[in-house]
């Protein structure tokens, strides 16, 4: 029979393990409690520090401001490249019917041909003309926008606007991405729309994350966005197919895409 010291020679290693085990738990448990309390402050947007207003406007910030103000107003009145393009396109397609037209109007004034090849482009020919009466008022309109958008262009104020303007993008960019960096820096108490729109930072690559919150920051500085709780506002539309309208669509867009992200 074995005696109580060799009883606890033989426990002893498992004791051993389990206060191992435990100590280990332990240091995990503190670790997870430590998370947790970061990430209910951070869904609160709670911080040790004071309010921070990411959409303010002030010093170096109001100047780029205003050169991308200045930008929108410029670009009311340009075409998009997208849309010039797919207004020449309809402009070339209504030209050419025309010119199929024309053309096979000319060969049947032409003279004597055979019947058969008469009348098949007798009916070409009509087919031409109804498809041009078809198209030929959204022609018409495309010609009209590409000359307003080419009149437009050619005013030197807007030329220089829009430079100003692609420089300040890139400015505003920066101004907030500073802003961002200094925020969390400080642990300064977030907006509820940052919160909303971008939620904890990713781990363990937290670059998608700064990514899109700096890219929502400079979207609202941009385009003076200033709701309580909704990150990017109302949707834009660029059915007018201005500059100013296309650009912001495609940026609300991108970022819809890269906060979706985002979530687990």
């Amino acid at each position: 029979m074995p005696t109580e010291k060799e009883r606890l020679d033989e426990v002893e290693p498992t004791v051993a393990d389990l206060i191992t085990t435990t100590q280990v738990l332990t240091a995990e448990l503190g670790r997870v409690s430590a998370r947790l309390l970061v990430l209910e402050r951070r869904l609160s947007g709670a911080g040790s520090g004071p309010d921070e207003d990411l959409d303010r406007v002030d010093g170096e910030v109001g100047d780029i401001v205003a050169a991308l103000r200045t930008a929108w107003d410029a670009e009311q009145e340009v075409l998009a490249d997208s849309v010039r393009v797919e207004l020449r396109q309809e402009v070339a397609e209504y030209e050419a019917l025309k010119e199929r037209r024309d053309a096979g109007a000319a060969r049947l004034a032409s003279g004597r041909m055979p019947r058969f090849e008469r009348d098949a482009l007798e009916h070409e020919v009509h087919q031409l003309d109804w498809q041009i009466g078809a198209t030929e008022s959204g022609a018409l309109d495309a010609m009209a926008r590409l000359e307003s958008d080419s009149a437009a262009a050619e005013e030197p104020w807007r030329r220089e606007a829009i430079i100003a303007g692609d420089k300040a993008r890139e400015e505003i960019w920066d101004a907030a991405a500073r802003r961002l960096e200094r925020a969390l820096a400080l642990d300064l108490r977030l907006p509820v729309w940052f919160r909303v729109g971008v939620g904890e930072i990713t781990a363990p690559d937290p670059s998608p994350w700064v990514r899109a919150a700096t890219g929502l920051i400079a979207y609202r500085l941009e385009y003076g966005v200033r709701t309580a709780v909704d990150p990017l506002g109302d949707p834009p539309s660029a059915a007018s197919g201005s500059a100013a309208w296309v650009r912001r669509t495609e940026a609300y867009t991108d970022l819809v895409d890269q906060l979706q992200s985002l979530r687990p």
